[in-house]
């Protein structure tokens, strides 16, 4: 009889233990997700090093810490570092005599041509002392984006706060798609929108409240973004709304979860450029999950 009760008992606990050890593996992968976001905006591949952002115009662009320059640098740089010379698309970097610097990581000195990329593809990079810069396209001209090892942005850098991991907030979808392929210009705090694919609306609920948020495809096109606002944007959470990605639906279904839900780089970096949520996602509802925000702390 002690064996038929213990075997019962077993059976019992069984799902219970199984369950609990599903959630502690939930929330560990949550915890590293978190984790690997903070460590990120530590790194030397940190967007807070961003310390500037300045348009190319036609003909030549002068850089160094002397303040006549067209791009004046701190002290820290070279008086005269080099000249960036614009020919309608055509761009080049002539590097001052006397300055060490790097096109990708290998030393150059010179005249050099530069390309410049849309993002997400990688632009040249030229690099000399603390300092990188880079020159994308934007709208019908160029901008230099310019990093600095020694960033005020990233050192004051405290971290990503965030909300204690709520299971209730990762909830599964419904992806409606659009007739046709969709595109919408998304507004980018710069100012010069961007075109997104639209992959349709994701329908779900939370607390039992039925919920629909636009979808984008990522710029890289493996993933879906969610860019939204809520009732915490601008009191408990960055005001500009946040960003989680969503794995691509099989059959129509997949799984939003809030608890990874992020801030954009302008929320501590002002010279990012981020897309700003589309008015048809602004929640009525506060979702107190993924990260926080405190404008004093940043």
């Amino acid at each position: 009889m002690n064996w038929v009760r213990h075997t019962a008992m077993g059976c019992l606990l069984l799902p219970l233990t199984m369950a609990l050890a599903a959630d502690d593996t939930y929330r560990r992968e949550i915890d590293e997700d978190r984790q690997q976001t903070d460590a990120m905006l530590r790194s030397e591949r940190s967007p807070l090093l961003l310390i500037g952002r300045f348009e190319i115009q036609e003909g030549a662009t002068t850089l160094g810490s002397d303040p006549a320059s067209t791009i004046a640098l701190p002290p820290r740089a070279a008086q005269r570092v080099g000249v960036v010379h614009r020919r309608g698309t055509q761009l080049s970097f002539e590097v001052a005599g006397g300055v060490a610097a790097s096109l990708n990581g290998k030393p150059v000195s010179g005249l050099i041509a530069l390309q410049a990329m849309e993002i997400p593809k990688p632009t040249d990079r030229v690099s000399f002392g603390d300092f990188t810069f880079g020159i994308r396209p934007v709208g019908d001209g160029f901008s230099l984006f310019l990093q600095d090892t020694q960033s005020p942005f990233a050192k004051k850098f405290k971290g990503v706060s965030w909300f204690p991991i709520d299971p209730a907030y990762r909830v599964a979808a419904q992806l409606t798609p659009y007739a046709g392929e969709k595109t919408v210009m998304v507004p980018y705090t710069d100012g010069i929108p961007k075109p997104y694919t639209v992959a349709g609306y994701l329908m779900f609920q939370i607390a039992g409240q039925p919920l629909r948020l636009e979808t984008l495809v990522s710029l890289g096109g493996k993933k879906l973004v969610v860019m939204f606002q809520d009732q915490t944007s601008g009191k408990e959470t960055y005001g500009g709304g946040r960003y989680v990605e969503v794995d691509m639906p099989q059959d129509g279904k997949t799984t939003i979860d809030f608890n990874k839900a992020f801030n954009p780089y302008c929320a501590y970096d002002p010279y990012a450029s981020c897309p700003v949520p589309l008015k048809e996602n602004r929640l009525a509802v506060a979702i107190r999950a993924g990260a926080t925000y405190n404008d004093a702390a940043h």
